[in-house]
């Protein structure tokens, strides 16, 4: 039996299934900041006269969560240039998902300065219309992000399931936490704290870190999306759990545009995903 024919054609698969993909290439872009942190963001180059987009991961994950990776690549097929950063949360070159039990001394200030950083970044590279996507915790890091300092070349916010904050801790329960962590703060107690917060029942950090995300209210996301200095859209699944059951209508009440997936859950997995991917390109000029 001549086994030479099947080699070729083995070595022939296995060279194609290496080759990358010159349509949709990313490029893997790192900086490092002043502090000495190195972080990263991949890179796909659009077509000329589309937005920028810049696509936000949720908390302590990373960019090519599934969630991320789908929206980025339709994203990147239908032309626009997308940028897809990996926010540091205080560690160097951070390439996996933090535990909610480790020890997190970053900041909401760090992120939304890490996210300006990457506008500007977009911006020297020619891009002066650049739309800002988040999912979930991601949303409320770029709308910290929109007024420290003004960054004029962004011209929307489109967010994939909003967070409510208030979904597991009532507006009291949050309020007590959040004068206990500044009693702390105001004493100078640098020691680790553990709070409950988001999907972390084990959350661990200095106080004055814990301050600067517990401090994040309902009302104050309602308030900044109000006040927001460009135009701000919602999508959410209507079967996501980690949301109050009154938040779709708050946002609604605020007069802010939200559009609701029936049936999708907080994270549009399984067949959403096409449905997701189709309402954020819906929702971008250029279409």
């Amino acid at each position: 039996m001549n086994r030479k024919p099947a080699l070729m054609l083995v070595a022939l698969a296995c060279l194609l299934i290496s080759l990358p993909s010159f349509a949709n290439h990313e490029e893997e872009v790192e900086a490092r900041l002043p502090s000495g942190t190195i972080i990263s963001a991949g890179f796909h180059a659009g077509k000329k006269g589309l937005p920028a987009v810049l696509v936000l991961h949720g908390f302590l994950q990373t960019r090519t969560f599934p969630t991320i990776a789908g929206t980025m690549e339709a994203l990147s097929e239908a032309g626009y240039t997308v940028l897809t950063p990996m926010l540091s949360l205080g560690i160097s070159g951070r390439n996996k998902s933090l535990p909610c039990e480790a020890v997190h001394l970053h900041s909401l200030d760090d992120d939304a300065a890490e996210i300006a950083f990457w506008v500007r970044w977009l911006t020297q590279k020619g891009h002066s219309n650049i739309i800002l996507v988040g999912h979930s915790f991601g949303n409320v890091q770029l709308l910290a992000s929109l007024n420290r300092p003004p960054m004029p070349a962004v011209k929307q916010l489109l967010m994939i399931s909003l967070i409510d904050v208030e979904a597991k801790q009532s507006a009291q329960q949050r309020a007590r936490l959040v004068q206990a962590l500044r009693d702390r703060v105001a004493r100078g107690d640098r020691s680790l704290a553990e709070v409950e917060f988001g999907h972390c029942r084990k959350y661990v950090g200095p106080p004055a870190a814990l301050l600067s995300y517990l401090v994040i209210s309902r009302a104050g996301i309602l308030d900044s999306l109000v006040k927001s200095p460009v135009p701000a859209q919602v999508i959410m699944g209507g079967k996501d759990d980690r949301m109050g059951p009154d938040w779709v209508d708050k946002l609604a009440s605020r007069g802010i545009a939200v559009r609701t997936i029936s049936g999708a859950s907080h994270f549009f997995d399984n067949q959403y995903e096409f449905d997701l991917q189709d309402a954020v390109l819906k929702a971008l000029p250029g279409r």
